[in-house]
């Protein structure tokens, strides 16, 4: 049996998400203009879902762990949309995990 195992602390490129872009999925919203956006305008549910599910699949328990780990490193770099894409995933896989993560990051530690 073959086993996919990535160096600890690597993001593989296997999962890595797709590009989005904000503006463009922003002028897709036919509904209110002026609403602020928030993480279930800027990806879709079943993408957010497929992503952790491969995570899942290469991590396995400690899938949520790798991906509040991602959200850190993409905070470190300033990729915003990054940052909620992570926490979206870890959301996904553990709802306690991702509070405490999006808690940690907004007090800047």
């Amino acid at each position: 049996m073959l086993r996919f195992a990535p160096r600890y602390g690597i993001v593989s490129p296997c999962l890595v998400r797709p590009s989005r872009n904000p503006r463009r999925r922003a002028i897709e919203r036919p509904a209110n203009d002026n609403a602020p956006l928030d993480a279930s305008d800027l990806f879709d549910a079943e993408g957010v879902l497929a992503a952790a599910l491969r995570l899942f699949a290469a991590h396995g328990i400690c899938a949520a762990e790798r991906a509040c780990e991602a959200a850190q490193i993409a905070e470190a770099t300033g990729d915003a949309e990054g940052v909620v894409w992570w926490l979206e995933i870890c959301r996904t896989l553990d709802r306690r995990m991702a509070r405490e993560a999006s808690r940690r990051l907004a007090q800047g530690g």
